[in-house]
């Protein structure tokens, strides 16, 4: 497969040496993440594994928030009170672009919502 879009638990996962996130990174040539992605790997990541998760992150193409990606990330809130700004953004940022999710997280992105891939849950 060709491009994807990562939500953060993914990248985590991958971080932290999960082999099946791992083997989805490698699944796609060009991996795309939100700019609220990247925020979320360096705030979560220990201060001496700041630099570590600087680099992994270095290997992904960061989407930044669009005016575009604004105006869908509301309409998304709008439609799903539930959804937080930050899944929003992230979600808003691979469909504004046509690209497929990919996440763990099935609570906020359900595996049957088209765009969406969850290859494997915790």
């Amino acid at each position: 497969m060709s491009a994807a879009a990562f939500d953060t638990q993914v990248l985590i996962d991958a971080l932290r040496g999960e082999p099946r996130a791992g083997a989805e990174l490698q699944r796609y040539r060009q991996r795309f993440i939100s700019r609220l992605s990247w925020i979320e790997v360096l705030s979560r990541a220990q201060p001496d594994d700041a630099q570590r998760a600087e680099q992994f992150l270095s290997h992904f193409s960061v989407v930044e928030v669009s005016d575009e990606i604004a105006r869908s990330a509301a309409q998304l809130r709008g439609q799903r009170p539930g959804l937080s700004l930050e899944n929003a953004v992230i979600l808003a940022s691979a469909q504004t672009a046509g690209r497929i999710l990919i996440t763990r997280n099935t609570k906020d992105f359900p595996a049957a919502m088209p765009g969406i891939r969850v290859p494997y849950t915790l």
